[in-house]
């Protein structure tokens, strides 16, 4: 059984390190100590008691590292003191290059727990992330310690119910079956989980020899909204020693036609600046569609749109914006029509003006 705290801040399935917010400008100094290093880390992630797992179950401990300082930090080189765990990030054995944690920022890294080639109890198993500040080439030293059971009387498979992409307010669903070797009365009485979008129904397949299995079926709603659906769901069992199977969903409801957001960066005043704009679809099989309006929140005419007239499954809008003369940040939400659709797709435009430069003193 998973601890709540652990669940909620650790166990999240992806791979990929990600920027997720800037921190607040409050730094400190760090030390020759190598406790600057653990300082980037969480407190409660220094230490994870993952208690008991099912063997073949997906179990991955995302770790959020932190530059509280004021001069750029490198991830140099993440390992670990056995097999039985793992860095999503190392490619080959290794990092394949040095992670940038720039200051005030975050990245997330993730551990994963191999419980399909090991299993029993594990004991004080390290991952290890090495350092380097950018700025004086100080190294220093992180170390996160793992701790639980990987039981093998109970086996998943799959190890978490993943549902991949999902087209919106269509619902969807996922077998997972469950094996448990021991005593012939072992029972599963619930299956319980937060999110609103899911439903869980357990059916007992057969019995005997002390062998028992389950299929868990669990279905996604289509209430469920546009984005990253991820949730735990949790097995309640009769067993005094071990009551609970903590078993992660993940969805990603993703609409058929996508559109990337408009970065303009910085921009001048009276300066225009033109960038592309992507519309594609994304299922399979393609499909073309038509885009039949091109409409924005604002009335002025700072920025100008030229689209394709043409049927086709990917489209290139080009916007031109003229900066108008109030520095600072701006955004903007545009709404386009496409074909046979009655609702429309949304996507925004952001950058920053800069102050107008200062005219020149003519010599006299």
């Amino acid at each position: 059984m998973l601890n709540a705290s652990v669940v909620r801040w650790l166990t999240v399935i992806g791979v990929f390190l990600t920027t997720v917010s800037v921190l607040p400008a409050q730094f400190v100094e760090p030390s020759r100590d190598e406790e600057w290093a653990r300082a980037m880390i969480d407190k409660d992630l220094l230490n994870i008691n993952y208690k008991s797992v099912a063997k073949g179950q997906d179990v991955y401990f995302k770790i959020r590292v932190s530059n509280i300082y004021k001069e750029d930090m490198q991830i140099t080189s993440l390992t670990t003191s056995c097999g039985c765990i793992s860095w999503d990030e190392n490619r080959g054995g290794a990092l394949p290059a040095p992670i940038l944690v720039p200051s005030g920022q975050e990245r997330f890294i993730t551990l994963r727990l191999d419980t399909i080639r090991h299993q029993g109890e594990q004991k004080n198993k390290r991952g290890t992330i090495t350092f380097v500040n950018m700025v004086n080439g100080l190294p220093g030293t992180a170390t996160i310690l793992a701790e639980g059971y990987i039981r093998t009387d109970v086996v998943l498979q799959p190890g978490s119910v993943n549902f991949g992409s999902v087209d919106p307010q269509k619902p969807a669903e996922q077998h997972v079956a469950v094996s448990y070797a021991g005593r012939n009365d072992w029972r599963i009485i619930s299956a319980k989980c937060n999110s609103p979008h899911l439903t869980t129904d357990i059916v007992e397949k057969s019995r005997g020899n002390g062998l028992v299995n389950y299929e868990l079926i669990v279905k996604l709603k289509e209430t469920a909204p546009v984005g990253q659906l991820r949730d735990q769901l949790m097995l309640v069992t009769d067993d005094a020693n071990n009551p609970q199977i903590p078993i992660q969903v993940d969805a990603r409801i993703e609409p058929d036609i996508i559109v990337t957001d408009a970065n303009f960066g910085f921009v001048t005043p009276g300066k225009p600046k033109k960038i592309p704009v992507l519309v594609r679809y994304t299922k399979l099989p393609v499909k073309a569609f038509k885009i039949e309006k091109f409409e924005r929140t604002k009335q002025e005419d700072t920025i100008k749109v030229e689209k394709s007239p043409e049927s086709k499954p990917f489209h290139q809008l080009f916007l031109t914006f003229t900066p108008p003369n109030e520095p600072g940040p701006f955004e903007e939400e545009f709404y386009l029509t496409v074909s046979g659709r009655t609702d429309p797709i949304t996507f925004k435009a952001r950058g920053r003006i800069q102050e107008a430069p200062a005219e020149a003193t003519p010599t006299p």
